[in-house]
């Protein structure tokens, strides 16, 4: 792909992830010239995913990324291909999929071109809503049952009778009782249990935070 010459401008992105309820999506300000190994890395801070799995950009028809060792191979090296090389207009929309097992597949609209602004950092997300779901759940249909199984009855009340326990132990620790330790069964059990339950929950799509880790991106 030839590079074109032209002044920068801001594109505004919705991302959004396919098959998933609640909606879950970003919507990004980032700069024309924003290369597509960068835009990989945006969208995976974004998202809230953890960049364990192989990717593809699918844009007029052809596929774009960031090479991995053991994964497909591209014609074009995702460092020097701009997102302004595509000519995109608005109201065009490309996909990016992640993880080939789970089969995320992500659309994403260029919701508006807008004049680059110096003050304005770049890239940012403005808006969002939804939370990740978590890596190796089995993609949509894997993260529907995961999500039954974690709203069950059984499991609240599970969540609900292990809470009971670790606060009835420290509540009696703090007043002078003995120290819940690892030969306390009960207690190591419903730990493990929430332990679990936890690495299953989804990402919480925290707005502040996703801006900071972007912050710390525009900085490498």
């Amino acid at each position: 792909m030839g590079s074109i010459s032209a002044a920068p401008m801001a594109y505004q992105l919705k991302v959004v992830l396919r098959d998933v309820t609640p909606l879950v999506w970003r919507r990004l300000l980032v700069a024309s010239t924003t290369t597509i190994a960068d835009l990989h890395a945006i969208i995976q801070l974004a998202m809230g995913w953890e960049d364990l799995h192989l990717h593809q950009f699918l844009i007029y028809g052809k596929a774009y990324g960031v090479y991995r060792d053991g994964g497909i191979t591209f014609a074009d090296n995702p460092h020097q291909v701009r997102l302004a090389d595509f000519r995109l207009r608005a109201g065009e929309r490309f996909r990016y999929d992640y993880d080939f097992g789970d089969d995320w597949q992500h659309d994403i609209w260029l919701e508006r071109i807008l004049p680059h602004a110096s003050t304005q950092p770049y890239p940012m997300c403005s808006a969002g809503s939804g939370d990740c779901p978590p890596e190796d759940c089995g993609g949509p249909a894997g993260y529907r049952a995961l999500l039954r199984d974690l709203t069950s009855w059984d499991a609240v009340e599970t969540f609900e009778a292990d809470m009971g326990l670790i606060v009835e132990r420290v509540l009696a620790f703090a007043n002078g009782g003995p120290r819940p330790t690892i030969d306390d069964g009960d207690f190591m059990d419903a730990l493990e249990r929430l332990q679990e339950r936890e690495e299953w929950l989804p990402t919480a799509f925290d707005r502040r935070a996703v801006n900071q880790a972007l912050r710390a991106l525009r900085k490498e």
